[in-house]
């Protein structure tokens, strides 16, 4: 693997790191020369990530971890800092999405997506946090976000309420993590390519299309504008070189973000006239 200067032998952790944003943001660090903890739920996609990074060089480590359960995210914290010593840089990647209607989505669906946008960030820094501190020699931490936690995203209330939350937590912790040399990112990515398409619950049929063929669509739109994840993990290594605070990624998501700040009124007229629009597409009108 031919390698670029910046993080030869930093040790770097990233959950959901089997497939899109995560792997490639893994790839990203072990062109840089970083070493390697890498998890995810998904085993076999794990296994066939941790395989190509080390046919190409890299040092890897991968652990099955279930980001919604805390003795999990416990036990990953205890093992990568046995294996390696120390975490220079923890992305806290692993994410799902619930789509729909408010009045479609059931109380299941936001434990599930609370769960694992939310708690799974915040198990990420209950455990691996205290521990950077007391390692010394600062570090950073990166939270992936999305545009979603910038402004609100009709259709989508449970998967914008967790990364409101995920963007205002990143911002409060950076202010604390400064004190121990600890730089805080959140990543904010308009959609990208990604298998969170795959596992994602749509609460709200849509006429016409099936979900399948209404996610191939999206994908292939997503290509033809270039929203693919390694460009977000391109932003994420400038970040934590930067010490950046909340990026915002692809110019839709600048735009939107932009929009919202500036006319929170208008954003809201805007918001609620594609929801009509919206509804008129599902029932096919």
């Amino acid at each position: 693997m031919k390698t670029r200067a910046g993080f030869e032998g930093k040790k770097v952790a990233i959950t959901g790191a089997a497939s899109g944003i995560g792997l490639e943001t893994a790839r990203a660090f072990a062109r840089r020369g970083a070493k390697l903890a890498l998890a995810d739920v998904n085993g076999n996609g794990l296994s066939d990530a941790r395989r190509e990074l080390e046919s190409a060089g890299g040092e890897v480590k991968a652990y099955v971890v279930d980001v919604t359960s805390a003795e999990e995210m416990r036990a990953f914290c205890d093992d990568v800092f046995h294996a390696m010593g120390r975490v220079d840089v923890l992305c806290n990647n692993a994410g799902v999405a619930v789509g729909g209607s408010f009045e479609d989505i059931g109380l299941e669906d936001w434990e599930w997506i609370l769960g694992a946008n939310l708690m799974g960030v915040i198990h990420g820094c209950h455990f691996f946090y205290p521990r950077m501190i007391a390692q010394g020699g600062g570090g950073h931490i990166v939270n992936v976000a999305s545009a979603a936690g910038l402004f609100p995203l009709p259709g989508s209330i449970p998967y914008t309420c967790t990364k409101y939350a995920v963007v205002g937590f990143s911002e409060t912790l950076r202010a604390e993590a400064a004190q121990h040399g600890i730089g805080v990112s959140a990543i904010c990515p308009a959609f990208v390519v990604s298998g969170i398409f795959d596992s994602a619950r749509q609460c709200t049929p849509s006429a016409g299309m099936s979900r399948q063929e209404a996610t191939e669509e999206w994908m292939k739109r997503l290509r033809r504008l270039g929203r693919t994840p390694d460009k977000v993990a391109a932003a994420v290594l400038d970040a934590v070189e930067r010490n950046r605070g909340v990026v915002v990624c692809f110019s839709e998501a600048r735009i939107c973000d932009l929009f919202h700040r500036l006319s929170r009124r208008a954003y809201g007229a805007f918001a609620a006239r594609a929801v009509v629009i919206g509804r008129k597409g599902m029932e096919g009108k």
